[in-house]
């Protein structure tokens, strides 16, 4: 099963990016708006308004798109070697970043070399960027956190996630639902009611594998 980002990458993320709910230009110069959790595209456009639930739901998608380029090998050749907080910090600089960047930085360089430069990624336009620099810190420092290890979970152990966690799981399966791919809304409840087993996980991550 492809990897995820934690709570802590999340809150990372979320503490650089903040969260505003009507279209803005951080740079005058960008070429598109910005909006909710830091999602940028074409999508976006001037004087374009959302909820908080829609700037969440932004987020849970947009992170899934970035949690793939780091689970790729074509862009971090070293991906099956990270831990969760390595994981974590390079979600979170593709975020901010791009593949294109991720891919750069992770090149024919080993964990250790990639610790040495992600905190070169600190400028715009050629200017260093006093947020960019703080932000490299921060992503750098969660990069070099040693994880605890935890005993891993019994076969039918109820999962105990994280809020973002959980929301993830829930679109997942309300997609796999509506594409008719499984066809049983008891899942549903099952992630509503925060009672979904190892077993139940390792069964839908499965199936969202095959979609």
């Amino acid at each position: 099963m492809n990897r995820k980002i934690s709570q802590a990458g999340v809150d990372l993320i979320k503490s650089f990016e903040g969260c505003r709910l009507t279209a803005y230009k951080p740079v005058p110069t960008e070429e598109f708006y910005t909006i909710g959790w830091g999602h940028y595209g074409k999508d976006i456009t001037k004087g374009m308004t959302i909820t908080q639930a829609k700037a969440d739901s932004m987020l849970v998608t947009d992170l899934a798109k970035y949690e793939a380029y780091v689970n790729d090998p074509a862009y971090v050749p070293v991906t099956a070697q990270l831990n969760q907080n390595q994981f974590d910090t390079l979600t979170s600089f593709c975020y901010n970043c791009g593949p294109g960047n991720l891919r750069t930085l992770c090149k024919g360089r080993t964990i250790a070399q990639i610790a040495q430069s992600i905190t070169k990624y600190d400028k715009s336009s050629g200017t260093v960027l006093a947020g960019l620099v703080r932000r490299r810190k921060a992503e750098l420092d969660l990069f070099n956190k040693t994880v605890i290890a935890q005993e891993a979970p019994k076969e039918d152990e109820t999962l105990e996630l994280t809020k973002y966690q959980w929301t993830t799981l829930s679109t997942q399966v309300k997609a796999l639902l509506d594409a008719g791919t499984i066809n049983d809304s008891t899942w549903l409840d099952k992630i509503d009611k925060k009672t979904l087993t190892t077993s139940e996980l390792a069964w839908l991550s499965f199936i969202v594998s095959k979609k």
